[in-house]
């Protein structure tokens, strides 16, 4: 008996972009730049839920001229602003990163056995306000690398127009975007690089504000975002429990899907692919759950590696020789690109020089007198307090060993962002595992080989035999998987979700397994998509994306279209899903074009 293992983890670099909202609170707003719009390639939002507080931490990525750089992002009130470190972002990703193991029972023919080898792999005060532009100015403060105004007004045009004044680039479909926001009252948090800055200088942000519960308002990430680009948000809280898209569909993908077999890099890169089409099923408005539990010491362990830097930092300091010190403290930042921008503000490098220069303490005090080493020293300090110790502080912070995290991940184009995702919480609503297992028993009888795939723990169907496959070799490197399996739905499930209930399913595919035979002919696979609501139990409601005069009379804070409350209904009728994911199993591969006219057209409240 042959036994073999294959790990295959995700790996996922995510850019984001981030924003807030009314007793929902939000992430992941809308840019605005001075020549052209910021690139998402995407999304990553921390959201800490506290009683009647959010905090949210928006990782920002942006590659151009720093004087180029602004963000705008809407807000329920003036928050409570600061920076965070990426480095919290990386640990975070790595910690809870879905994984998908395969271990492989027996073996295939010696002419079906593949040669491969088989890899795992600070608050500023108040401003007067512009009678002029009919623009408030809240609050003007210095946050980390970033000027930032706090904005306001009751009037979209006039918003619209003070950012176009102030060098934030707006879309025709500026006053559009802008206008839910405003009409709820919201203020706009503006950004900018300070002077001296670089790009290599940005931060995420951190904002705390009062609100219930999360929400990411994505309508105005629709002026730069690219297709299908990736949006991840973690939810921590300390006892209110797995928290749950309020009203977007929660999809389960097909796993039978995944190319389990191709080692780490692929198994991420078919999960992503996955989870797109089994949104495009969905009708392009859905979450998958990557991960829900407890933050364990496995968890977070590295953010007790990265505060180490701290210490290491306080040893540093205890250095007496200043051209030490300043040689000393580039081997020991956390980003070494953004702490040569700031040394080189205190000590510019001399002409034919590079920064080869800043790691030898003699060349620096045979180049610069000892009070520029000092200032240089005093400004250096200044940067690893506030640009790299506290952000590592607030951001850890947010993720306390003991809480409950939630990671969830969807993919949106432009034409997608047209409701503004919530997220409440659920108490019942089992834990969600970032390890997917699944196992191939292979054997050879009479020489025909035989095996079967079957999914195992935190897929959701242990046990059930997916594939049964007779006369082919294993997939792996230069053998695809078979080809039989494209025809089957990317959505295993799709469901509503909402507070203290289980899961209402609105669409479920039902399998046998499929049996692929030595001839080619293939028997079993999907048996039914299984429309499990009443059509006459939902009402039809034909606008998505605006708010309708009956949510804004019943006082529910959501900048959703019609909100939902309670443990019933849900935010899309379940006829409008069951359409989408009908037609979406039958012309998936037509990308999403039918389906956002369709979502446009096919929704339901609760």
């Amino acid at each position: 008996m042959i036994k073999t293992s294959l790990s295959a983890g995700l790996t996922l670099s995510l850019a984001l972009v981030a924003s807030t909202i009314p007793s929902v609170s939000q992430a992941c707003g809308g840019f605005f730049c001075t020549t052209i719009p910021i690139n998402q390639a995407a999304e990553q939002i921390v959201f800490r839920q506290e009683p009647g507080m959010v905090t949210a931490m928006v990782r920002i990525q942006y590659s151009g001229n720093a004087e180029d750089f602004s963000w705008v992002v809407p807000v329920p009130d003036t928050p409570e602003l600061s920076v965070g470190s990426d480095l919290t972002f990386n640990d975070l990703e790595q910690s809870t990163r879905p994984r998908f193991n395969l271990s492989i029972n027996g073996g295939v023919c010696s002419q079906d056995s593949p040669n491969f080898a088989l890899t795992p792999d600070a608050l500023g005060a108040p401003v007067a306000e512009s009678a002029d532009s009919g623009v408030v100015i809240e609050q003007e403060t210095e946050v980390g690398p970033f000027d930032v105004q706090v904005v306001s007004s009751d009037n979209p045009d006039d918003m619209s127009i003070w950012l176009a004044d102030n060098g934030y680039l707006i879309t025709d479909r500026g006053d559009e975007l802008l206008a839910p926001y405003i009409n709820l009252g919201m203020k706009f948090v503006a950004l900018k690089l300070r002077s001296g800055e670089t790009a290599g200088s940005i931060q995420p942000l951190i904002m705390k504000y009062p609100s219930d519960r999360p929400m990411v308002p994505i309508r105005l990430t629709a002026i730069a975002a690219e297709d299908d680009m990736g949006v991840l948000v973690y939810v921590v809280n300390d006892q209110l429990g797995r928290a749950i898209p309020d009203n977007y569909l929660h999809v389960i993908p097909n796993l039978t899907k995944l190319d389990w077999f191709n080692g780490s890099f692929n198994a991420y890169a078919s999960y992503q692919n996955l989870v797109t089409d089994a949104m495009d099923e969905a009708g392009g408005q859905g979450f998958a759950t990557d991960f829900a539990g407890t933050i364990t010491s496995e968890i977070s362990s590295g953010f007790s590696r990265i505060l180490f830097f701290g210490t290491s930092f306080e040893q540093l300091s205890e250095i007496e020789n200043d051209a030490e010190f300043l040689s000393m403290s580039l081997s020991s930042t956390t980003n070494f690109s953004r702490a040569v921008d700031n040394l080189q503000n205190f000590l510019p490098l001399p002409d034919g020089l590079t920064v080869d220069l800043y790691f030898s303490p003699t060349r620096l005090a045979s180049v610069f007198t000892a009070q520029e080493l000092a200032t240089a020293r005093a400004g250096m300090n200044e940067y690893f307090v506030t640009r790299e110790i506290e952000p590592l502080q607030n951001s850890v912070e947010l993720v306390p060993e003991g809480a409950y995290l939630t990671r969830l991940f969807t993919t949106l184009s432009a034409d997608e962002m047209t409701l503004d995702p919530t997220f409440n919480y659920n108490t019942t609503m089992p834990d969600q595992s970032p390890v997917r297992e699944a196992t191939v028993n292979a054997s050879c009888t009479n020489e025909v080989s035989n095996w079967t795939l079957t999914l195992g723990a935190g897929t959701g169907r242990e046990g059930e035999v997916v594939l049964d496959v007779t006369g082919e070799p294993i997939p792996g490197f230069g053998i695809g998987i078979p080809t039989p399996i494209d025809d089957q739905p990317a959505a295993f499930a799709q469901q509503r979700t909402s507070a203290d209930a289980e899961p209402e399913t609105l669409v479920q595919a039902v399998f046998s397994p499929m049996m692929i035979n030595a001839d080619g002919s293939v028997e079993g696979g999907l048996m039914n998509i299984v429309n499990t609501i009443d059509d006459t139990q939902m009402e039809m409601q034909t606008e998505t994306g605006t708010e309708t005069e009956e949510v804004a009379e019943s006082g529910i804070d959501s900048l959703s279209p019609v909100a939902s409350t309670g443990s019933s209904g849900g935010f899309f009728g379940a006829t409008g899903y069951s359409i989408i994911a009908l037609i979406g199993f039958v012309l998936f591969r037509l990308r999403r074009t039918f389906g956002f006219i369709l979502s446009e057209r096919i929704s339901g409240k609760r």
